[in-house]
């Protein structure tokens, strides 16, 4: 299990480099690493030890910890959200965490800690509206979209929530394509709010909208849900 952490974690930094130099100074990307820890105390502290290191401060990333409060069947517990400006941050953020020792060491502690894990994807976000680092608590839909699909269901959303904002306060909102890790689904759409009554309020206009309606007759053949998932942020790391 430990070197499965270290090969997770570390190697998918690899994976950031190379592809960054086929889309230099495209994004922002977002990665995801999904696991399971069963001493989240543990885990925020060596996060925060990692993010106070020398190393951690040159961190090319903001990043947050986010706890999956419902998600179904899914082993995962909490997932790290990484969100990487280029591909020239990516290849930062590989150096780092293969060479610093700082870096090596917080992989360790998160094994330390019971942490496993599950699994982790990244790719850019097609809708990326208003900024949802001013939210805390997030509707999560996993979906699959077909390559032949996808540009009309992307249009679609963004047709249908441009729509729904002229009547509904909406907070953050978006649609992420997976360009690596999309064994299980090829995107995600995300919904935001400040706490999880607004969130409540929001999903329910925006269920109850004639926007809403037209958009499931026209994507409805289109996509599958794979799962939703409520999401809440424990913590966020500033880029400094």
């Amino acid at each position: 299990m430990k070197i499965r952490l270290l090969l997770v974690l570390v190697l998918s930094a690899f994976g950031f480099k190379a592809f960054g130099n086929d889309h230099v100074q495209a994004g922002p990307f977002y990665a995801f690493y999904h696991i399971q820890s069963t001493n989240p105390a543990a885990l925020v502290a060596a996060m925060d030890k990692f993010w106070a290191s020398d190393c951690g401060k040159k961190y090319p990333a903001d990043v947050a910890l986010s706890e999956e409060v419902f998600n179904g069947g899914n082993t995962s517990t909490h997932f790290i959200i990484n969100t990487f400006q280029n591909s020239d941050d990516q290849a930062k953020a590989a150096e780092i965490m293969r060479s610093c020792p700082d870096a090596l060491a917080f992989l360790e502690e998160l094994y330390g800690s019971g942490v496993q894990a599950i699994n982790q994807y990244m790719g850019p976000a097609a809708v990326d509206e208003n900024d949802w680092t001013q939210d805390s608590t997030f509707s999560k839909f996993d979906i699959i979209v077909e390559p032949q699909n996808q540009a009309a269901y992307a249009a679609a959303y963004s047709e249908m929530m441009e729509k729904v904002s002229k009547d509904v306060d909406l907070r953050s909102y978006g649609l992420g394509s997976i360009y690596f890790g999309r064994d299980k689904f090829t995107h995600w759409v995300w919904t935001g709010g400040r706490s999880i009554p607004e969130l409540s309020s929001i999903s329910e206009k925006l269920l109850a909208h004639p926007a809403f309606a037209e958009f499931n007759s026209k994507v409805g053949g289109m996509r599958t849900i794979v799962n939703t998932t409520q999401v809440q942020i424990l913590k966020g790391y500033i880029r400094q």
